[in-house]
């Protein structure tokens, strides 16, 4: 078992919460206080040890950092990688639908499996699952296992903004 460091981060789409190892590899950016299910004694709270995590974050919500350069440390599946790994490749400012990102993967009648392994992703907004949309060009839902529907497509929409994102030609975003 690793030992985690953890903070709560404010960001302009509400608070998220951080883990770090030792060596100052992500291992979670989440919308809910996973830290009630990790080990007692397998972690504290140590904002200067995710100050690089932070530091990123705070970049990429002003609109100055587009890729993120930090280590990664996700535990899944080899689908769930595969899935999060085509995640990281979608450009900033782009979307993709379910079904592409399954063809990206070479499992073309595998949409709902693909979105089912983005919402495990434990890395958000960093891992941008927030860019992956329905066929309909819709934003579909984020986060749906930890926030309230409406407030995870509200935050999603605020993600795509801020990369300037066009969802689809007649869709507007601040719906």
């Amino acid at each position: 078992m690793e030992y985690l460091y953890t903070h709560r981060y404010s960001s302009p789409a509400g608070d998220l919460f951080l883990s770090v190892d030792r060596l100052g590899g992500v291992h979670r950016v989440a919308y809910h206080d996973f830290r009630r299910d990790l080990l007692p004694g397998s972690w504290e709270e140590n904002k200067y040890a995710c100050g690089e995590i932070e530091y990123q974050l705070d970049q990429y919500f002003r609109g100055v950092r587009s890729e993120f350069s930090l280590p990664l440390h996700m535990g899944g599946t080899d689908f769930q990688q595969s899935v999060w790994k085509a995640l990281r490749k979608v450009g900033y400012g782009h979307t993709v639908t379910y079904g592409e990102l399954a063809r990206r993967i070479g499992r073309r009648d595998a949409a709902r499996a693909v979105g089912t392994a983005v919402g495990k992703n434990p890395v958000a907004v960093i891992v941008p699952c927030h860019r992956v949309v329905r066929a309909s060009g819709e934003a579909g839902n984020y986060a749906i296992r930890t926030l309230a529907v409406e407030t995870g497509r509200r935050i999603k929409r605020q993600l795509l903004e801020i990369e300037r994102a066009v969802l689809h030609p007649d869709q507007d975003l601040a719906v």
